[in-house]
Order: C-alpha cells, then sequence, then structure tokens
C-alpha cells in the first residue's frame, strides 16, 4: 500500500558523554530531497544521515533537525574572512551615510556566519555517529509510520474516489443511444415546426445525416472504453508500494479522457453526469500528488 509523503518524527538520546535530539519532517516533493542541520561541523555524519533517509524514503522533501550537546566537540572559532567582509562593508556603508562609530569585533561575531565550528575529526565522527545513529532511525521511523497511517487514509479516499467514477462512467454509456434518440426528436420538432403552413415536408434523408452526424461528433465509446481501463489500471497500481508517480501519470490521462468526453457530449444529462465525472477525477490528482 502506497505512503504519503507527509510524515513526523522525534527522538532523543543522553547519556554521560551526550544527548542528542531528533527531529524529522517530510513534506511533498517530486523526488527525494533531504535538507539536514547539525550544528556541528560534521559532513561525515550528515552524509550518513542522508543516506539513512534514502533507505527510508523514496520521495517527498525531507527536512531533519539534530541538537547535539557533546563533551568532545572541539569549539568554535572565528570565520576571519567573513568578519573581515562585514567589517569592509560596515566602514563603507558609514562613511556612505556620514556615520560615526566604532565597529565592535564583538557586534560583528554575533552576524550570521561569523563563528564557525572548528571540527572534529574522522574518528570522532566515527563515535559520534554509532550513538546518533540509533535515535535517528527511530526518529527517521516514526515518521515513516506516519506517513503510512496518512498513506492508509489516502488511499481508501482515492479508492472511494475511482468507485464513484465507475459508476457515472456507467451511467454516461447508458444514456449514449438516448442522447441521440432525444436530438433526432428534437430536430424533427424544430424542422416541422419551420416548415409548418408552407407546404414542405421533411426529408427522411436530411433528417437522417443529421442524426448520424449528430451521432459522430458526440461519440465518446472510444473515451469510455479508455477511461474504464485507466480505472483498473489505477486500482491495480494503488495496491503496489511506492507509486506515486505511476498513479500521477494515469490520473493525467484520466483527465484527458475528462475533458475529452465533456467537449463531445451535447445532451444535458450526459454533460451534468460527465461534470461529476471530471469533479471526481480532480480529487483524484489532487490527492495522488500527496503519495510517495
Amino acid at each position: 500500500m502506497p505512503s504519503s509523503m507527509t510524515g513526523f518524527g522525534q527522538a532523543s538520546f543522553a547519556d554521560d558523554e551526550m544527548s542528542a535530539d531528533v527531529t524529522v519532517r517530510s513534506i511533498n516533493g517530486k523526488h527525494l530531497k533531504t535538507k539536514i542541520r547539525l550544528a556541528l561541523g560534521m559532513p561525515a555524519v550528515e552524509q550518513r544521515i542522508a543516506a539513512l533517509i534514502a533507505e527510508y524514503m523514496r520521495r517527498g522533501t525531507v527536512d531533519v533537525s539534530v541538537r547535539l550537546d557533546w563533551a568532545g566537540v572541539s569549539g568554535t572559532a572565528l570565520n576571519e574572512r567573513m568578519i573581515t567582509g562585514y567589517a569592509n562593508k560596515l566602514r563603507k556603508l558609514s562613511k556612505k551615510l556620514g556615520l560615526s562609530g566604532e565597529i565592535s569585533i564583538e557586534r560583528i561575531a554575533q552576524l550570521p556566519g561569523a563563528m564557525m565550528s572548528e571540527g572534529v575529526s574522522a574518528r570522532a565522527a566515527d563515535k559520534v555517529w554509532r550513538k546518533l545513529k540509533p535515535v535517528a532511525t527511530e526518529a527517521v521511523e516514526k515518521a515513516c509510520r506516519l506517513r503510512a497511517s496518512e498513506g492508509r487514509a489516502l488511499t481508501a479516499a482515492l479508492r472511494k474516489s475511482c468507485t464513484a467514477s465507475s459508476k457515472l462512467l456507467k451511467q454516461v454509456e447508458a444514456l449514449g443511444p438516448a442522447g441521440v434518440g432525444l436530438f433526432r426528436t428534437r430536430l424533427t420538432q424544430r424542422i416541422n415546426a419551420l416548415l409548418e403552413n408552407s407546404g414542405a415536408e421533411l426529408d427522411p434523408g436530411f433528417l437522417a445525416r443529421e442524426v448520424i452526424m449528430y451521432g459522430e461528433r458526440s461519440d465518446i465509446s472510444e473515451e469510455i472504453c479508455r477511461m474504464r481501463a485507466h480505472l483498473k489500471h489505477f486500482a491495480e497500481a494503488l495496491k503496489v508500494d511506492r507509486c506515486g508517480r505511476k498513479l500521477e501519470f494515469i490520473a493525467q490521462e484520466m483527465h484527458r479522457e475528462a475533458n475529452t468526453m465533456a467537449s463531445k457530449a451535447a445532451d444535458p444529462a450526459t454533460t451534468e453526469l460527465i461534470i461529476d465525472l471530471r469533479g471526481e477525477v480532480d480529487k483524484i490528482r489532487e490527492q495522488v500528488l500527496n503519495l510517495e
């Protein structure tokens, strides 16, 4: 069963040496995009977190926030390049605006990017990851359970829309012959009204040609057949995990067929049913965007 791409998970850990809080949030996305916020300079740990996410998720924008307090961190250092840039720009701006006052290093150090982590060794990063991995895994699994729960609800809603679409499609198909007959009756009545008191008679051949042309223009039997096939494929795809992209494609094809039927339909009863059908298809198109 497919999962949603929306999820949330949080887990914590603490011992005498380290404490960690990991929060995982995921939202919709065409591809897997992971954003990791880890204050300490440990790119190796960030890479492992990204790899962990990829083991559990295939699509979605995933935001991972890690708050880590560790006694082994070597502290922070001044980012000289960033601070120098800030100081130069502030001096130029002060001169341009005619402002006076000293530019203190303490104030500049509080600006974004002025302080940076001195980083940790590869060996220390391995030690951090051994303790952090279970916490990160717990947070990811919680987010996945929430994604699975929402996926079940979305699947139920999609199946309901598919059932409603199938019923509407049957009604549209049943009205096909009636629509042609109704057109013939109305056309006959209009022509007879125009010919009244003129002495002329209705040409049966002309009437037959008009009815045939109307039937050809309004024939949606092919669209109904394709729509029925799409609904069948959609229901089958819903049984498979991580089918979001396939479902999006099928839903787009269903939308195309519904629009074609709407453009061809002429009698009010059929048009009303197709409008309802398009409504169900639109629901399907919106909901599949949430599936992994």
